[in-house]
């Protein structure tokens, strides 16, 4: 094999290109390597597990020179110093025989990302309105998707069968009525994921395809996180390629339990270590830090939120352009450090490239609802949950927009939301919370069986709220105190 031909290699936590002889580390800086040892790890790479005679190295490496021995094991040496191999497991010695270098192709990490094939739309009878409509929806498709990093976009139809998955539909208008019918389908199962109708009448029914095409493009995200990593679950994370251990870290991190959190975990630590320049694993790896707040104590989340950070800062330098990159540093700004002004900035960047991004939406939404601005958040989190009802994040949202009806003394509809969070999440410890403090001054709930039973599950202290990135402390002690008020009520009934 040329080593043009070659596809990078993983050497323990380095890589290594062998066309270029270009040796970087997990942060994706070069490591010093001298010209002759790279020559030889180059010739090493070209039979991974391979033992490689050390005549045929000398051969390659020195074909016009005699020399000893010595050159070579002085290059092995560099070699293992450079992969920081202290135990020689990764550059073997076979004694009397040659090397082996232990190195795995990056060429399956280099796997397509996900693709989706946008049809045009088909119309009902021979409606010119109709036919505008429909050219509008796959317009309005197309400027969503398409920026979209991690995803690639088919129009063509003879390309179809090429996508993951596709979405089509029909358009109708009647009597001034248009009725879009969207459908979203994985190619290969046939599986409908996706069905809805949209409507309007009137003049409102221009405004059907902007409103179609951002509901279609929260959904779509969503499904893609929820859904595409589920045929990998049981599978090794060391057959996988980078695209199959994000597609099943995401699957992990989409069910929101301390276990799956795990696993997910050490699939982006693979991902990074395949693929140590790759901005959505870096973020996806940062964005673990944040993933389970604020379902769980704050004691268990790393204590090295610099590590997070840092991470977060490479996929950033590496990917500016990419909405969740930068909305991932915006969140753990938010959430870590209590950077309202920051993680505003990420998140407005972030949608600049994609203003429909529902987690930037969110993260603004939680600041808004946190530093003052309660009505506001309440509102964005609304048009969120209208746009992706299907999110496994709503529970949270529900929760959060509790919070927020709170704050603006909208009780009633404060009660309403924190029980349909609680509600869509029964046994999480922090909507039950919310629910217990939203509810505190209201007996008829209070003195129910079922708050009771609810009351005695919750693994949360009240004092979770006080880790909350609240700029008013007050607001994190009312809720405090609301909360233990209406455990002790319920103690008392």
């Amino acid at each position: 094999m040329d080593h043009e031909d070659q596809h990078p290699l993983l050497i323990g936590t380095r890589t290594f290109n062998p066309a270029s002889r270009t040796l970087r580390d997990a942060a994706g800086k070069t490591v010093s390597l001298r010209s002759q040892s790279g020559r030889v790890l180059a010739e090493l790479a070209r039979h991974p597990g391979q033992v490689v005679t050390r005549d045929r190295l000398i051969a390659a490496v020195w074909p016009d020179i005699a020399v000893t021995d010595d050159s070579l094991v002085q290059c092995i040496k560099d070699i293992r110093h450079a992969l920081a191999d202290t135990d020689r497991t990764i550059l073997r010695t076979a004694i009397g025989q040659g090397y082996a270098i232990a190195a795995r192709s990056i060429a399956a990490s280099g796997a397509a990302p996900p693709s989706i094939h946008v049809a045009r739309f088909r119309t009902s009878g021979d409606s010119a309105d109709a036919e505008e409509i429909a050219d509008a929806v796959f317009e309005e498709l197309l400027i969503r998707l398409t920026p979209r990093a991690g995803l690639k976009v088919l129009t063509d139809p003879a390309r179809r069968a090429e996508a993951s998955s596709t979405i089509s539909g029909r358009v109708s208008c009647r009597d001034g009525k248009a009725r879009v019918y969207v459908q979203i389908v994985r190619v290969g199962r046939g599986e409908d994921i996706h069905a809805a109708i949209e409507e309007s009448s009137g003049p409102d029914i221009w405004d059907l395809p902007a409103r179609v095409a951002d509901k279609i493009a929260a959904q779509i995200r969503v499904l893609m996180i929820s859904g595409d990593g589920s045929d990998l679950v049981a599978r090794d994370d060391a057959e996988l390629s980078v695209q199959e251990l994000l597609a099943k870290a995401a699957w992990h991190l989409c069910r929101f339990r301390r276990e799956n959190w795990h696993a997910a975990r050490a699939c982006l630590a693979a991902a990074v270590d395949l693929a140590p320049q790759n901005p959505i694993a870096l973020s996806m790896l940062a964005s673990w830090d944040t993933q389970m707040i604020p379902l769980i104590p704050f004691d268990e989340l790393p204590a090295n939120v610099e590590a997070a950070m840092a991470l977060a800062q490479r996929a950033v330098e590496t990917g500016h352009s990419i909405d969740y990159v930068l909305r991932t540093r915006g969140n753990l700004r938010l959430w870590r450090l209590g950077d309202h002004e920051g993680a505003r900035l990420d998140c407005e960047r972030a949608l600049d490239i994609n203003p429909v991004f529902h987690l930037a939406h969110l993260t603004i939404a939680t600041s808004e609802i946190f530093s003052g601005e309660p009505a506001v958040g309440a509102l964005r989190l609304r048009e969120m949950l209208r746009r992706a009802p299907g999110d496994p994040q709503n529970p949270l949202y529900f929760s959060l927009i509790g919070l927020a009806e709170l704050q603006s003394g909208n009780v009633g509809a404060a009660i309403a939301a924190a029980r349909e969070g609680h509600e869509r999440n029964p046994l999480g410890s922090w909507n039950a919370l919310v629910y217990a403090a939203v509810a505190a001054d209201d007996p008829a709930v209070i003195m129910r069986e079922e708050f009771h039973a609810m009351l005695s599950r919750i693994e949360l202290s009240p004092r979770h709220f006080l880790d909350l990135p609240c700029t008013d402390p007050a607001f994190a002690q009312y809720l405090v105190t609301r909360t233990e008020r209406a455990r002790a009520m319920a103690q008392t009934a």
